[in-house]
């Protein structure tokens, strides 16, 4: 069981960890269970040591001065680190998110006191440099990640043993200070995963909110294998369901698998026996499995995957991709873990391929405030040249969604999905025609050439669209 401990938290604290227990801080009396009201500018955090895997601070720091009298002068910044040091747990994760220098909103707030800069944390608190032990800070974080967030500094750090006997560097002069900040620069982590699922995905989701009826009525017609919306996704398996059936006793990973698992339990429902959803968060994933229509999933960050080299034969991400803040890293991560291949279907990148889409690209966002990214088959190919990969299959279709979609019944009596069904194929025929480009881009991507069984199976899909090319290989790494 984990713990984690918001300070400043109001009424709900945060849990970017995805801890088992959630406790909080604040200086308000109003407050719920696992809540305790203390100030932690003059007072000590009311937990016992070593009592927490994380502590984390939303827009709290900034509120913490520097310096009191109360009567002696204390150092309540210095402190209130001691302080998170103190009730960590050796290894434990301290996520700090503060607007910060220079940006404006770090000092327009007459409550804004500590100016926090990037390079407060590696300098002074990390346990290279260990400059605030001069002025009384008894311990040693490592940098794990650091990044702005707009105006707000985002940083991640872990515990480390303290060595009450090491000394701090000493301070550099203004040349070497340059130095000595690239050298102390954090580095990206897994923690990251716990970032963005926080900041860019779950906490700005409408469509986490069960507490909303419209949500729940939603996710109910997820879970419905008769409606418009099951019918477009269907479409989207195609590659497993039509051109993959040998591979249904393999090993399956599904990644960005958070809707309850719905890719995985398609696949059951086509016969594929072995497949564990993940996700960055498991809220719905619970959920399923509950209800007995997964027996087991993974919570796991897309980017620093925690399984083995060549765990799974085939890993599949379905209409994730696109949300990742780092894709590339996620699908290097994805072939690492699979045998045999990793299966993608995602948006197309209307300005990358022939026919190529005319005008300037124009940037998508979602309203979750996620960028689009968008895939192209150039941009696969050149992942099986650089990674000395086989071969690689790809298909385009067309997909047409609308608010309402997942109400509508599949059937041929029903005008809605019917008119649903004119309009997919009237785009797939204006794509026949070069007239405009498909927005869907399904990928196979084999790391084991394929066999004859895989080929034919392939050509088969030929005359639906699938085509396969093979990469002759990088004549310098031949024996």
């Amino acid at each position: 069981m984990t713990k984690t401990l918001d300070l400043g938290c109001g009424p709900v604290p945060k849990n970017p960890f995805n801890a088992d227990e959630v406790y909080g801080v604040d200086v308000r009396e109003d407050i719920g269970a696992n809540i305790r009201s203390a100030d932690l500018v003059v007072e000590p955090i009311p937990y016992e040591d070593a009592a927490f895997d994380f502590v984390t601070a939303h827009d709290f720091l900034e509120h913490v001065p520097r310096l009191i009298y109360t009567p002696a002068r204390r150092n309540a910044f210095i402190e209130v680190m001691n302080e998170i040091y103190r009730v960590l747990k050796p290894d434990g994760m301290f996520l700090s998110q503060t607007p910060a220098f220079p940006h404006a909103p770090a000092f327009r707030d007459p409550t804004h006191i500590n100016f926090i800069t990037d390079e407060t944390f590696p300098l002074y608190f990390d346990h290279v440099n260990g400059w605030a032990r001069i002025y009384g800070f008894k311990g040693a974080f490592k940098i794990e990640m650091q990044e702005w967030r707009g105006v707000h500094l985002l940083t991640v750090m872990r515990k480390m043993p303290y060595q009450a006997d090491a000394p701090a560097l000493p301070k550099p002069d203004e040349t070497s200070r340059v130095a000595s900040r690239e050298a102390a620069a954090p580095t990206v982590s897994q923690v990251q995963s716990v970032v963005e699922k926080n900041y860019r995905l779950y906490d700005n989701d409408p469509g986490q909110d069960l507490s909303n009826p419209e949500m729940v009525r939603l996710h109910e017609a997820w879970q419905r294998d008769d409606t418009a919306d099951y019918w477009r996704h269907a479409r989207m398996m195609e590659a497993l369901f039509k051109c993959m059936q040998y591979a249904r006793n393999d090993r399956w990973l599904t990644v960005g698998d958070g809707h309850y698992g719905m890719d995985a339990i398609k696949m059951g429902r086509h016969g594929y026996t072995n497949v564990l959803p993940t996700n960055i968060e498991d809220s719905l994933l619970k959920v399923s499995r509950q209800r007995g229509w997964i027996t087991d999933y993974r919570v796991e960050n897309a980017e620093a995957l925690s399984f083995a080299d060549e765990s799974f034969d085939y890993v599949l991400c379905k209409e994730s991709y696109h949300h990742f803040p780092r894709p590339m890293i996620a699908l290097y991560e994805m072939l690492r873990v699979a045998k045999k291949g990793v299966v993608l279907i995602e948006p197309q990148d209307s300005h990358a391929d022939h026919p190529l889409t005319s005008g300037d690209a124009v940037a998508g966002y979602e309203s979750i405030g996620n960028y689009i990214y968008t895939l192209s088959r150039r941009e696969l190919q050149k992942v099986c040249l650089g990674l000395d990969l086989p071969a690689v299959a790809f298909k385009n279709i067309c997909d047409i969604y609308f608010d309402g979609v997942e109400y509508i019944k599949a059937s041929p009596d029903e005008p809605a999905f019917v008119d649903l069904v004119n309009q997919i194929e009237a785009a797939e025929e204006a794509c026949r025609q070069m007239q405009k480009k498909p927005n869907v881009l399904m990928a196979v991507i084999f790391k084991e050439r394929p066999d004859n069984v895989v080929v034919d199976s392939f050509v088969r899909g030929e005359a639906q669209g699938w085509n396969m090319t093979f990469f002759q290989g990088n004549p310098h790494l031949k024996k």
